[in-house]
């Protein structure tokens, strides 16, 4: 009942009470007092008691109203967080499966093609950024992408009627939208070409974050109703399985297809293979030694990892299965592997005397692991050293998304004395910046172009004048990948000082550090600090 209608009910409640009670009173005492004096009585009352009545009946009905009122209200917010994503305000793919079933129940005859797709550079955003700010720009991506497409008709309806949205977003940063290619009079492929050109156009050009300019490229998946399957779930796992095959083919297009299928059996049979490996740790594991070619002094140790896929001859590094390792779940194991990995080799450098650092690489995705830090207190503990001489190595990138969560948890590190270095270093403004405003502990750059020759002089000058800088700052720099003399004979002519590549030596295994050291400090007895045990040299 709603609150008008309540209004006259009321009402004739009273009317209907009041001459009840007038006909009762008059009936009982009509012989006994005065006709007018009957009247005026058995109006008070019926009065009194019809009001009170009333007023029950009103608190009630209102009460009653308004509390469904606000669970209506409840209801329509929780369903649309149901049925929404929260980050972009499109329809979920569950809601996008109930519209796919009711228009597939309404007419049984109709063909369909699923289209997923994503921003293919996204990742580097997140990176850059922050999560917090690239989910403001991924908002700004889905309303270009949703108003471009909005009046297409042959786009099946997430929405309302009156509302139509046209894309759903799928897990991670894949979205959706089904095209109906029942009344087509064109050839399939060049009608969903053109859709996806469409959208792509939809994306706006250099779109703006503070100081940033990002441009996003898309990439598409496209899976037909009938040729792949019917089945909602079947469709959009298959135009999934398109996109990443086009991606990994550099493709802006790609139809499913039984390369697709292939694609995807070999991507599980290799996922399947590194997360066997990482649990029974058959990766390799070396160090790579840092050096200040001044006085050949050891100054550290870079921990790395390859792994032999299916025993190949060139293994990968870390950056090229890193991804492999994170969908297999296995990532953040990886990390601990090598972690304690560290810790071990310590124990033995310290065992000998040798009190130097090493440093191990933690992707993005490792640094926010909840109990990182917890392993490695628990891990400076158990081996009884101290945090100075554990390095965490991360990308600019990293740093540069100087997000809340970034900074916290480089903080929580430089509570355990753990040392942060950032690799890869450019040398830009806002690096820089960053560098001090975090107090970074140690740079390193690329030095693997570096030559004399006058061809390669923008090389040398960033190189020269970060040296420069550097120094000014007294913050320690090495260069890495220098793997050639001439490499490193240019780089010492600039001033540098520290180096790490193959010219010192290409990989010591963890175990075989003390035989290194022994042949290292018989080459070059200057540099044996006077509290390495003897018998090593």
């Amino acid at each position: 009942m709603n609150r008008s209608n309540a209004k006259y009910f009321a009402l004739l409640t009273i009317v209907i009470v009041i001459i009840a009670l007038s006909s009762l009173f008059t009936q009982l005492y009509s012989d006994k007092i005065p006709v007018s004096l009957i009247a005026i009585v058995s109006y008070l009352i019926a009065v009194i008691v019809a009001s009170f009545l009333a007023l029950f009946c009103l608190h009630k009905i209102f009460y009653t109203s308004a509390l469904n009122d606000d669970s209506n209200a409840i209801s329509v917010e929780e369903m649309f967080s149901y049925t929404h994503d929260p980050t972009t305000n499109l329809p979920t793919a569950q809601q996008a499966l109930k519209s796919f079933e009711a228009a597939i129940k309404a007419d049984t005859g109709q063909r369909y093609a699923a289209v997923v797709f994503k921003p293919i550079n996204f990742q580097q955003v997140n990176s850059l950024l922050g999560y917090h700010n690239s989910d403001l720009l991924l908002l700004q991506l889905a309303y270009c992408l949703q108003q471009r497409i909005a009046e297409d008709t042959s786009l099946l309806n997430f929405g309302l009627k009156s509302q139509p949205v046209r894309i759903a977003r799928l897990q991670s940063l894949q979205f959706l939208v089904i095209y109906n290619l029942t009344d087509s009079r064109f050839d399939d492929k060049s009608i969903l070409n053109e859709l996806c050109h469409q959208l792509a156009d939809g994306v706006p050009n250099a779109m703006s974050f503070k100081s940033f300019s990002l441009n996003f490229e898309l990439a598409f998946g496209i899976a037909l109703s009938g040729e792949n399957g019917d089945d909602f779930n079947e469709l959009t796992a298959h135009a999934g399985d398109a996109l990443l095959n086009g991606i990994e083919k550099q493709r802006q297009i790609n139809y499913f297809d039984n390369s697709s299928i292939s694609f995807n059996q070999v991507q599980l049979a290799r996922m399947e293979a590194i997360r066997g490996d990482i649990q029974e740790e058959k990766l390799f594991c070396y160090l790579k030694p840092q050096v200040n070619i001044k006085n050949q002094q050891i100054v550290g140790f870079q921990l790395k990892v390859h792994w032999y896929e299916n025993n190949v001859i060139k293994p990968l590094e870390l950056n090229e299965f890193a991804d492999l390792a994170e969908h297999s779940g296995e990532l953040y194991f990886l990390t601990k592997y090598m972690i304690n990995k560290a810790f071990s080799t310590l124990y033995t450098l310290h065992r000998i005397g040798v009190h130097q650092s090493i440093s191990v690489t933690l992707s993005n995705e490792s640094l926010f692991e909840v109990d990182l830090v917890d392993y490695i207190e628990q891990k400076i503990s158990e081996y009884d050293i101290s945090g100075k001489y554990l390095m965490i190595e991360l990308s600019e990138k990293v740093m540069l998304s100087a997000s809340h969560r970034v900074k916290v948890i480089i903080d929580q590190l430089k509570s355990l004395d753990i040392k942060i270095s950032i690799a890869n270093f450019s040398g830009s403004y806002e690096s820089l910046r960053y560098v001090r405003k975090m107090a970074i502990h140690q740079l390193k750059i690329n030095c693997q172009q570096l030559t004399n020759d006058s061809s390669n002089r923008v090389d040398k000058a960033i190189t020269n004048s970060l040296v420069t800088l550097t120094r000014s700052m007294k913050i320690p720099l090495i260069g890495t990948d220098i793997d050639r003399h001439e490499a490193s004979e240019a780089y010492i002519a600039m001033g540098g000082e520290l180096i790490q590549g193959d010219i010192i030596h290409p990989g010591v295994v963890p175990d075989e550090i003390e035989i290194w050291l022994e042949r290292w400090y018989l080459q070059h007895p200057e540099s044996i600090p006077p509290e390495v045990r003897p018998s090593i040299y």
